[in-house]
């Protein structure tokens, strides 16, 4: 529905990458995890942290919709939240990137190391 509008366009990108991303580490999670639990053990953190920050884009972009709407109103308080939008959406969001790699990487790293080397 925000495809159209060329200011939501930064924030509808990321919001659709980190959703494919999610989309992406659950399907290897319900394909690797069932066979091997500890494939579902060992992703779990960063699958959570992916799940994360696809919630938080979905809110920043509600979020930047509703500022852009109040735009040009003097109000300092939506040009902010536009800029912390934006923070969000280029220093944060690209971590999703590397949680579902390490989603992906599964339990063999994990499990390599012999319980006494802990």
């Amino acid at each position: 529905e925000n495809e159209a509008n060329e200011k939501m366009k930064p924030y509808v990108e990321g919001l659709r990458t980190a959703t494919t991303q999610l989309k992406e580490a659950t399907m290897w999670l319900m394909q690797n995890g069932m066979s091997n639990f500890d494939n579902a053990g060992a992703s779990s953190h960063d699958y959570l942290q992916l799940f994360g920050l696809t919630s938080f884009a979905l809110m920043w972009a509600k979020m930047a919709k509703a500022a852009l709407a109040k735009e040009g109103s003097g109000d300092r308080f939506y040009a902010d939240k536009l800029a912390t939008a934006r923070y969000f959406f280029d220093r944060v969001l690209p971590d999703a990137t590397s949680h579902l790699a390490k989603v992906k990487t599964g339990a063999t790293p994990v499990m390599a190391l012999p319980a006494d080397a802990f």
